[in-house]
């Protein structure tokens, strides 16, 4: 379900994150503004914070509940529990000590909150039991790469203001766990140290590993998006999944993955299924990045596919 809610006051503000118990304390003069963009899907909330004046934020989440995001607009220093944050930072608000947070200016955050309870799919505990791990490790603001801070900020931004994407996504089966899977998945892909993986292994025992991968994307019941997802699902370390990749196609595990998604979900759509069905079946929440990398990979626009399939199609049934 997807919301935006405006605020003119700041103590209103602190009430807007619901099941959030927080307080929030003006520090600068001026008039206060601030809004809310919520998007709810399955075990995930994502939501994006606007506020034009610095802020003292104390506050404590319910048990069970994962709570992290990162700052894309800052007017000044800003602090999360005694700790400086700086540039391409993820920052930790879950834990049983609570947090305080110091928000400066002119400032916006993309936020993930997920809800660990009551999961019967073993991959999606084993992958948020990882997550929990690495978000307990005592840091509250985590650095990241700046190009994987500028993706994950580019994809939280594109689903939260996807228009009408929660309405497209209750008609599909299943797309809940999938969202929730591929998030926490991208998460952590993005939280891991850049590997160059170990040598020696030969080509020919490493297509074992890459049928496996394939065989799991054309399921297309879950599709894995990320390599978290394939480390659980196949019992491989990341490094092995970087070598069968890098030495049998030549690509790392995340391009080999966005082949065989972008190939299985054009051969949907030459089954004359929707656009939306065919992205989001394989992991693409965005359809805007889906149509992009859908005709850098194919040349074509993922309608066109489907408009020559049904024209086809049409011929075939009229014998001409």
């Amino acid at each position: 379900m997807q919301s935006v809610r405006h605020s003119e006051d700041v103590h209103h503000q602190a009430t807007l994150l619901q099941a959030w118990e927080q307080d929030y304390i003006q520090l600068h003069a001026g008039a206060f503004t601030g809004s809310l963009s919520t998007f709810r899907l399955g075990a995930a909330r994502l939501f994006s914070e606007r506020m034009n004046r610095s802020v003292l934020q104390t506050g404590a989440l319910p048990a069970g509940r994962l709570a992290f995001g990162l700052p894309v607009r800052a007017g000044g220093r800003s602090c999360i529990c005694g700790e400086e944050v700086g540039p391409n930072s993820l920052l930790v608000f879950s834990g049983r000590s609570g947090f305080e947070f110091l928000s400066p200016d002119i400032f916006e955050f993309l936020g993930i909150e997920i809800d660990v309870n009551g999961f019967a799919d073993p991959v999606f505990e084993a992958m948020l039991h990882q997550l929990d791990t690495v978000l307990s490790s005592g840091r509250r603001s985590l650095p990241i790469a700046g190009a994987r801070a500028a993706k994950l900020g580019r994809l939280l931004h594109g689903i939260l203001h996807e228009e009408g994407l929660d309405l497209r996504l209750e008609e599909l089966p299943a797309a809940a766990t999938a969202f929730s899977r591929g998030l926490v998945g991208w998460i952590l892909d993005m939280l891991q140290p850049a590997g160059t993986g170990e040598p020696g292994r030969s080509t020919i025992r490493h297509w074992d590993t890459i049928n496996a991968i394939r065989e799991l994307v054309a399921d297309g019941q879950t599709c894995p998006v990320s390599v978290a997802e394939l480390t659980v699902e196949l019992g491989l370390s990341r490094r092995t999944l970087q070598n069968a990749c890098q030495e049998v196609v030549g690509l790392s595990p995340v391009q080999f993955l966005r082949a065989l998604r972008l190939s299985e979900a054009r051969r949907m759509l030459q089954t004359d299924r929707p656009v939306t069905e065919a992205a989001t079946q394989f992991g693409f929440w965005h359809l805007g990045y889906f149509s992009r990398d859908y005709r850098q990979m194919f040349g074509e626009l993922p309608s066109v596919t489907r408009a020559a399939a049904a024209q086809t199609r049409r011929r075939l049934v009229s014998g001409r």
